[in-house]
C-alpha cells in the first residue's frame, strides 16, 4: 500500500533578504504558510527568496518502491535541496509537483530537506505580468499541503506526476447518464518499478453512501519490469443518483491492485459524480439533459492577512458563503485554486469555471510552454471533480495569437477526450465564448450555436470607460459616487449604489442569450497596480456582507435550501441603516410574494413586488416603499408566501455606542481537530439596545490567549461599526480566548471563548 505522510509540521522558515549577506534567522512554522503577513490593500508586498527546511527520514514500514515529495503548490519557483545538494527545480506557483527522493531516502537515515522559494517577478512564469501592473496579488510561500509519498513497487500513479496525456492516476468519465442508467469510463494507470514483471488483478467498486452500486474486476494482468500501463473499462450503474446543484450526489470509486494470493498491493479512493453536460446557444447549459441557468460570481483565493495560506476549513467557508449568496456557479479568477475549495463546490453543488494563470500578458516561448504545462496539470489534477464544467485555457483579457489558442484548445481535448471537455476563452477560438458585460457584445455576439458565458458584470461598466482608461493614472474612471466599488464605510448611500448597479446589470445579463453569468466579484481583494483594494465584492475582504450580497441572496427560489450544508429558504432584507441620512425610498430585497413594512409598530403598507424597466427579468425584483419623512426607531419587514409569514428582518436607528460584541465565523464541527485553521473574528460596536452603531469607528484592541496567533495589527479602527481580525489556529490547538476593548474604556469589553469541540462564540 502507498504510505502517505503529511508534512505540515516541524518546518523551519527564514527569509533571504537580498540586501543582507546572510539569510534571516530560522523560525518554526506550520503549513500552509505565508512568508509575510499581507496588508489588506496589497501595499508593502514582500518579494524575494525564502527557505523552508525540515528533516526527512524514511519510515521503517515504508514499501519498497518509489519515494516522492509531493508539494501541493509553492509560489512560484522552487529549488529543492537534500543535504545541501540540489535535487530538483520547479517553476509555477499554483499547481502540484513531485520530487523523486527514492535513491536519497532509501538508506533509512535522516536527511535535511530545504526548499528555496522565489516569488519575484518572472516573465517566464505565468501570470508573468509584473506584480506592480497586476490586478491581483500572488503572495508567496509553501501555502498548500506537502506530503511524503512512499509507493510500493507496483502502484497507482499520481495523475500530475505521471505526465501521461489523457491518463495517469485514476480518470473517471461519464459516458452516458439518465435517471434510469449511467455508464462510466474508468482509466487506471499502474507503474511497476521492480526489475521483474508483476502480476495482479484490478478491482474497482463504485459506492454511493454505504451502497456499492457497481463493481468490476480485471484479473490476470501483468506489468513488465520498469514500465507503466493503462487499463480502461466501463461500469454501468442502474438508477444512478446524478450530481446537480440542487442535489450534489457524490460517489466514491475504490480502486484496488491485488496480488495473485489476494494481498492488497495498492489502493486508492477517488471521489467523483455522475453527470453529463452540454453547451449551446439554443439549449443553454444542459446538465443531465435539463437546461439550467445558474447565477454566479468570480472569486480570488486570497484571505485577509493570510494571503494564499488558507487551510481547507476556511476554503469550505468561502464556498458556503458563495452558495448562501444565491450563487450556483463560480469562476476561479484567474488561476488554479485550492483542491479543498473544489471539494466544497462538489459537496455544495456549485458549478465551476477552472482557469490557468493569466491576466493581460503573454510572453515568449518559455512562457507559452509553461501555459501548456499549467493547462495539462490543471486538467489532470481536477478532471474528476463533477463541479468543474468549463476550462478557461485562455489568458484573461490578453491579445493571444491564433497559434497559441489552437495549441491550448488541442491540449484541453487531448487531456480530456470525449464530449465532456468544454474549453472557453475571452477570444472566440474555444468551445464556449466568454465575454464581459463591459465589452458591450453580450446582446449582439453570435457564432452559430456556440454558447456564450458572461465572465464579469456589475463592476467595470460602472467604474471606467474602456476607451482611454489609464491603469497607471486612473484617467477615464467614472464618478466615485456612481461606481460599484463601495466599502461598508461608504455607508448606506454607497452600499445602495452598488446594489442598484447589480440590479440593473443582472437584469441586463438575464435578457441576453448567455447560458450563465458571473458578477464581479464575491470578495473585495488586494491588487498590485493600485495601493487600494478593489472594493467591488458583495462581501468585503473580511467576509462581511454588503447590501448586494442580500440582493443576490433574494434571487434564489425560497424552496431551495441546503439543510445542514448551507442556508437558503425565504429571506427578507431592508437595504437601509435607518438613520437621519437614509433614503426615504426604502428597498427591501426578498424572494417572498408580499412584504409588509412597519415603522415603530405602525404599518407602512403591504405590497407585492412589481417589476420596472430595469428589473423585469429578475426572478425576484426588489420591493419599494416610499416614506414621507424620517422618524427614528425600528423598521420591520415581514415576508409572506401564499399569505403565510415566512421571514422577518428589522433595522433600528442606532443610539450611542455602549458595548462590544464578539463572534467568530466558524460553525459547529467545521474546524476539524488535527487540522490548522484561519478564523475571522468580528467585534461589533452596539448601543444599549444591541443595535449596531454603523457610524462608529472607535479604535479597538484585540488580545489573544491560548495556542493561536493573531494576524494583522492588534489595534484596529472599526469600519461601519465592526472591527475584524484574523486568527491562525494551529492543528494541535484545542481553542483560544480572544478579548477586545477600546483603549479609552468608553464601553464594555467582550471576550470570546472558542474551542474545537464547539466553535461557537461565548459572550462575556
Amino acid at each position: 500500500m502507498t504510505l502517505v505522510l503529511p508534512l505540515a509540521q516541524q518546518w523551519k522558515f527564514r527569509r533571504c533578504e537580498s540586501t543582507d549577506p546572510e539569510p534571516g534567522a530560522w523560525t518554526i512554522v506550520e503549513l500552509p504558510h505565508s512568508p509575510f503577513v499581507a496588508d489588506l490593500d496589497g501595499r508593502d508586498h514582500w518579494f524575494g527568496e525564502c527557505d523552508y527546511e525540515r528533516t526527512l527520514q524514511l519510515p521503517a514500514n515504508a514499501p519498497a518502491g518509489r519515494i516522492a515529495l509531493h508539494v501541493g503548490a509553492a509560489m512560484h519557483t522552487t529549488v529543492a535541496f537534500v543535504d545541501e545538494r540540489e535535487v530538483a527545480r520547479h517553476e509555477g506557483g499554483y499547481l502540484p509537483f513531485e520530487v523523486d527522493l527514492t535513491e536519497i531516502l532509501r538508506d533509512g537515515q535522516p536527511h535535511t530537506l530545504r526548499l528555496r522559494l522565489d516569488n519575484r517577478d518572472n516573465p517566464d512564469v505565468p501570470p508573468g505580468k509584473p506584480h506592480a501592473d497586476l490586478d491581483f496579488c500572488w503572495y508567496g510561500g509553501l501555502y498548500r499541503d506537502v506530503e511524503l509519498r512512499c509507493y510500493p513497487t507496483l502502484h497507482l500513479t499520481d495523475a500530475v506526476a505521471a505526465g501521461e496525456i489523457g491518463g495517469g492516476g485514476v480518470f473517471v468519465r461519464t459516458l452516458e447518464a439518465s435517471e434510469a442508467r449511467a455508464t462510466l469510463s474508468v482509466r487506471v494507470h499502474v507503474r511497476n518499478t521492480a526489475e521483474r514483471p508483476e502480476a495482479f488483478s484490478l478491482e474497482t467498486e463504485l459506492w454511493c453512501g454505504d451502497e456499492c452500486v457497481a463493481r468490476n474486476t480485471c484479473a490476470a494482468l501483468v506489468v513488465e519490469a520498469a514500465t507503466a500501463q493503462h487499463w480502461e473499462h466501463e461500469m454501468v450503474v442502474e438508477k444512478p443518483r446524478l450530481w446537480s446543484p440542487e442535489s450534489p450526489a457524490l460517489h466514491r470509486l475504490k480502486v484496488v491492485l491485488r496480488a495473485p494470493d489476494g494481498t492488497v498491493i495498492d489502493e486508492r479512493v477517488e471521489r467523483c459524480g455522475i453527470r453529463r453536460i452540454a453547451f449551446s446557444r439554443s439549449r443553454g447549459l444542459e446538465l443531465n439533459g435539463r437546461t439550467i441557468r445558474p447565477r454566479g460570481t468570480n472569486r480570488h483565493q486570497e484571505y485577509p492577512y493570510a494571503g494564499y495560506a488558507v487551510p481547507p476549513a476556511a476554503q469550505r467557508r468561502d464556498a458556503r458563503r458563495i452558495k448562501e449568496a444565491g450563487f450556483d456557479y463560480v469562476r476561479l479568477s484567474h488561476y488554479p485554486q485550492s483542491p479543498a475549495f473544489l471539494d466544497a463546490c462538489d459537496e455544495l453543488g456549485i458549478v465551476v469555471m477552472n482557469a490557468i494563470p493569466g491576466w493581460q500578458f503573454i510572453g515568449g516561448e518559455k512562457f507559452r510552454d509553461a501555459c501548456e504545462r499549467n493547462a495539462r496539470d490543471l486538467i489532470r489534477r481536477d478532471r474528476n471533480h463533477p463541479s468543474v464544467i468549463l476550462w478557461e485555457l485562455s489568458l484573461n483579457e490578453t491579445a493571444m495569437d491564433d497559434a497559441f489558442m489552437a495549441r491550448m484548445q488541442a491540449v484541453g481535448h487531448e487531456e480530456y477526450p470525449g464530449d465532456q471537455m468544454f474549453t472557453c476563452g475571452w477570444i472566440d477560438r474555444y468551445d464556449v465564448f466568454v465575454h464581459s458585460r463591459q465589452h458591450g457584445e453580450i446582446h449582439r455576439w453570435q457564432n452559430g450555436d456556440k454558447a456564450l458565458v458572461i465572465a464579469e458584470y456589475g463592476d467595470w461598466e460602472f467604474y471606467a470607460s474602456n476607451h482611454g482608461f489609464d491603469q497607471k493614472t486612473g484617467a477615464g474612471v467614472f464618478a466615485r459616487t456612481s461606481n460599484s466599488r463601495q466599502r461598508r464605510a461608504d455607508g448606506e448611500r454607497g452600499l445602495r449604489q452598488q446594489a442598484e448597479n447589480h440590479i440593473l446589470a443582472l437584469n441586463d445579463t438575464l435578457a441576453s442569450p448567455a447560458v450563465c453569468d458571473g458578477q464581479w466579484a464575491m470578495f473585495d481583494y488586494a491588487r498590485g497596480y493600485d495601493p487600494n483594494r478593489a472594493a467591488c465584492g458583495v462581501m468585503d475582504m473580511l467576509r462581511l456582507p454588503k447590501f448586494s450580497w442580500w440582493f443576490y441572496r433574494s434571487q434564489r427560489d425560497p424552496r431551495e435550501n441546503g439543510g445542514a450544508a448551507w442556508t437558503g429558504g425565504s429571506v427578507v432584507f431592508i437595504a437601509s441603516h435607518w438613520t437621519p441620512a437614509s433614503d426615504l425610498r426604502v428597498l427591501v430585497f426578498s424572494n417572498c410574494d408580499e412584504v409588509e413594512l412597519t415603522l415603530n409598530g405602525k404599518s407602512l403598507g403591504r405590497v407585492r413586488s412589481a417589476w420596472t424597466w430595469n428589473t423585469q427579468h429578475l426572478p425576484h425584483p426588489p420591493f419599494v416603499f416610499d416614506l414621507p419623512t424620517f422618524t427614528p426607531g425600528r423598521l420591520d419587514a415581514t415576508g409572506f408566501i401564499a399569505g403565510h409569514e415566512v421571514a422577518r428582518h428589522a433595522v433600528t436607528t442606532p443610539g450611542k455606542a455602549a458595548a462590544v460584541e464578539l463572534s467568530a465565523d466558524a460553525m459547529p464541527g467545521d474546524s476539524n481537530v488535527g487540522e490548522p485553521d484561519v478564523l475571522i473574528a468580528h467585534a461589533r460596536v452596539l448601543d444599549p439596545a444591541g443595535t449596531l452603531c454603523v457610524d462608529a469607528s472607535p479604535l479597538l484592541r484585540f488580545t489573544l490567549e491560548g495556542a493561536a496567533e493573531l494576524l494583522g495589527p492588534a489595534e484596529i479602527a472599526a469600519e461601519a461599526g465592526i472591527a475584524s481580525t484574523v486568527i491562525r489556529v494551529p492543528a494541535a490547538s484545542e481553542g483560544f480566548s480572544l478579548r477586545v476593548k477600546d483603549p479609552a474604556d468608553q464601553f464594555r469589553a467582550a471576550t470570546l471563548a472558542w474551542s474545537r469541540a464547539k466553535p461557537m462564540p461565548v459572550q462575556v
